[in-house]
């Protein structure tokens, strides 16, 4: 492993990834708000949103599929060397599903958990352009969100996930509590869309 290779990941991993697992939690608790994820730096192409949320939720027990966009060498070998998630070639044996938006053609084959373990399911981090609170941003997709941790509905605006994505959180196919749960990342922000939420375009 070539040492130019290494990046630094959190600067104090105990501490770093309690505070960054607390804002994942907060924002998966209470969809469509956003927060500031940065204990890490950017990483090649990926964000410091993205590269946190990797490093806070994955470990040696957790298989990651990387989008031919973020399948570097460079990559791997950080996430390898920092978490130990088990690289997988194919996104329907993966426990996360790192991508850009756009990437994921297909949804299809996917774990979705099982009606008796609905935990044994895939979360995907979506990496975006962009991404905003409320529905004032006129060049961006606003979504409208409502459901559990909602009070009444929430607006959230962000560049176009992707077709099939988009596809999905719309018409929600699994049967409850069966389902995808969606980690929205871009630059330092995070927000969270869970199976639990209701999905409408505005």
């Amino acid at each position: 492993m070539a040492d130019t290779q290494l990046q630094k990941g959190f600067d104090e991993p105990v501490r770093d990834a309690q505070q960054a697992f607390r804002q994942l939690l907060k924002v998966m608790s209470e969809p469509g708000v956003i927060r500031t994820l940065d204990h890490a730096d950017a990483l090649a192409e990926l964000s410091p949103a993205a590269l946190t949320t990797l490093l806070s939720l994955m470990d040696q027990t957790t298989s990651l599929w990387l989008s031919p966009s973020l399948d570097t060498e460079l990559i791997r070998t950080n996430l390898n060397f920092h978490a130990g998630a088990p690289r997988v070639d194919q996104p329907a044996d993966a426990d996360f599903v790192m991508a850009k938006a756009g990437e994921l053609t297909s949804l299809d084959g996917l774990k979705i958990g099982e009606p008796e373990y609905p935990d044994r399911s895939c979360t995907l981090v979506i990496q975006l352009d962009q991404l905003e609170a409320g529905d004032d941003q006129p060049d961006l997709l606003t979504l409208k969100l409502s459901g559990p941790g909602i009070p009444g509905q929430r607006m959230l605006s962000l560049s176009h996930p992707g077709e099939a994505l988009l596809a999905y959180l719309l018409e929600r196919p699994d049967p409850f509590p069966q389902g995808l749960d969606l980690i929205l990342v871009s630059g330092t922000r995070v927000a969270a869309i869970p199976r639990t939420t209701q999905v409408e375009v505005i």
